[in-house]
């Protein structure tokens, strides 16, 4: 049966609609400005990205992060969080030009960048190109789950090189390769801050590949600005802060807060509060082993460096952490036979210290070494947490690690950290007696760290029994920190005076040497209820989400004045 020639004529004018609504064949007029990202020397800041004659080689890291239960490794590729980033409205193209990517290769396009918590990432909006001799994968994250929300794949025949472009236009996401159109999806209001940040990676085993260029401009009316690097110097002004306060007070001590690179980088109220009101920060999880040593062969010690960097800058104390921990190792480390284990810890402390020595004063050498289980408190065992380390040396893992440690930086003060030792009971009596068999053994301990975490009503401090226990150890020519102090916020009151009675506590202890709260704005807290969509916020820092200050600032405010 023949085909009318209406229903033809029908057919092509769809076809030609077709292309005119969802082929970008045309974009309009093109913006002036022509941006050339490139340009930066903030891309050697990026873990696995080196900088030669304005291109980048990306070579793998193969980071992960391993949940604290170690039952998941959940991917965690590097972003430019240092470095410049865009500023865009409306439509928008950016162009990256790839070389070398018959073994893989992955660029990404950060609507928003992650958040980083303890042990776990908060993925939120995204695009993410991954480049493969035969296929090309497009995946979009919409910020409402940890895995893509939209996925595209593409059978292409790639020899060496491909030109990848991103096009936002009318509220989809266009990408082409070597000029020619792939497909389309929707935007999910990926840019829907108006922010785009970089990311590049490339896949473990790997040679890695070549970034050769990478441009962006706007489309049609739409708009793209270069935001510059940030400023690491923040302006100390402010007569009231807890810094100024804290100098100001015969005691001088130290008020600290726990901090995440991410946030530091890429949010301005977040890095003006840290520098404006500390004087000594934690690295929250940049010098974790599973951040820092990812693979047997490879330390990244550039998101480190730059939380280092910054606090020079600023003239604030680092305090490294942590060298030793249960939950925080990177997989290969997890599978080390055990015959090799105290090497590879030695190894570790050694490279790890030795890189800092002179920038950080003070270490966590081993962290939370107590067990979260009852039955390990008996004879044999004396509260000592089974992990990877204890299998391998038994006990003697935190003699080798105090070692190392006091080896590679003679200089710095070394602190076991524990949490639930604020109050009487088996985990107080463990680590007194474990302080004490470490010091009849020659160990080079300085101190241990009250962690002070209040997350339920049976973890509220009594300040007397606190008191009783910095005065214990200082017997024992030890002294205390208090570490990582947070309070969940019911109420606010209780949540002021927890933090006031801890630091009272302390400015009464001459041998308590510093008071750092475990974060700085809910924000980024680590109380953030972790894998969940959507995301459920904490409330146990001094400053909520939106940074407004809490009962408990002035409270503290007050009693350092």
């Amino acid at each position: 049966m023949g085909i009318s020639k209406k229903y033809i004529y029908l057919l092509i004018v769809t076809g030609i609609l077709l292309l005119f609504f969802v082929v970008p064949s045309n974009f309009g007029n093109e913006s002036k400005e022509h941006f050339n990202l490139l340009n930066d020397q903030s891309w050697t800041y990026v873990p696995g990205v080196q900088k030669s004659d304005g291109e980048l080689r990306i070579t793998p890291i193969g980071r992960v992060i391993t949940h604290k239960d170690t039952s998941t490794a959940q991917l965690n590729p590097p972003v430019n969080v240092r470095g410049p980033h865009l500023k865009v409205s409306g439509d928008f193209e950016v162009k990256a030009s790839l070389k070398g990517v018959e073994e893989g290769a992955t660029f990404q396009l950060y609507g928003q960048v992650p958040v980083i918590y303890d042990e776990w990432r908060q993925e939120r909006q995204s695009v993410k190109i991954n480049v493969s001799p035969n296929i090309i994968k497009v995946s979009l994250w919409d910020g409402s789950s940890v895995s893509s929300i939209d996925e595209r794949s593409y059978k292409r025949n790639i020899k060496n090189k491909a030109d990848i472009s991103i096009i936002r236009k009318s509220n989809k996401i266009f990408v082409k390769l070597n000029g020619k159109y792939l497909g389309s999806m929707p935007d999910h209001n990926v840019f829907i801050n108006e922010t785009v940040w970089f990311g590049v990676d490339a896949n473990i085993g790997s040679d890695g590949w070549t970034l050769n260029s990478l441009m962006a401009k706007g489309l049609n009316n739409g708009m793209v600005e270069l935001v510059p690097s940030p400023d690491l110097a923040v302006n100390q002004v402010k007569a009231d802060s807890l810094r100024k306060l804290s100098n100001s007070n015969l005691r001088k001590l130290p008020i600290g807060a726990a901090v995440s690179i991410y946030p530091l980088m890429t949010d301005t109220q977040y890095r003006q509060t840290v520098g404006r009101e500390f004087s000594i920060i934690t690295p929250e999880n940049s010098m974790k082993p599973q951040f820092i040593h990812p693979q047997k062969n490879l330390y990244t010690f550039a998101d480190a460096d730059s939380v280092v960097e910054f606090a020079q800058k600023n003239q604030i104390m680092v305090h490294g952490h942590a060298l030793v921990l249960s939950k925080a190792n990177p997989q290969w480390m997890q599978k080390t036979p055990e015959n090799q284990r105290k090497q590879l810890l030695t190894d570790h402390i050694t490279e790890v210290v030795s890189h800092f020595k002179g920038k950080a004063a003070e270490w966590d050498v081993v962290n939370e070494p107590l067990s979260e289980d009852g039955v390990d408190y008996n004879p044999d065992r004396k509260g000592i947490r089974k992990q990877l380390w204890f299998d391998s040396m038994g006990e003697e893992y935190i003699d080798v690690a105090f070692k190392a440690t006091k080896l590679a930086d003679p200089n710095a003060k070394l602190y076991l950290n524990d949490f639930g030792i604020e109050k009487d009971g088996e985990r107080w009596d463990a680590i007194v007696s474990l302080v004490q068999r470490l010091q009849s053994r020659g160990v080079p301990i300085d101190g241990v760290g009250f962690e002070a975490h209040v997350y339920h009503e049976p973890d509220l401090i009594d300040p007397v029994v606190l008191s009783q226990h910095i005065q214990t150890l200082a017997g024992m020519g030890i002294v205390s920190r208090i570490s990582e102090i947070d309070v969940l916020g019911d109420k606010s009151e209780v949540q002021a005076k927890q933090f006031a009675d801890v630091l009272k506590v302390c400015l009464a202890q001459p041998t308590c040497t510093s008071y750092t709260t475990w974060g700085v704005s809910d924000r980024y807290g680590s109380t953030t209820l972790s894998d969940r969509y959507p995301i459920t916020l904490g409330d146990s820092l001094i400053w909520d989400a939106k940074f407004n200050p809490k009962l408990s600032l002035s409270t503290l405010q007050n009693i350092l004045r």
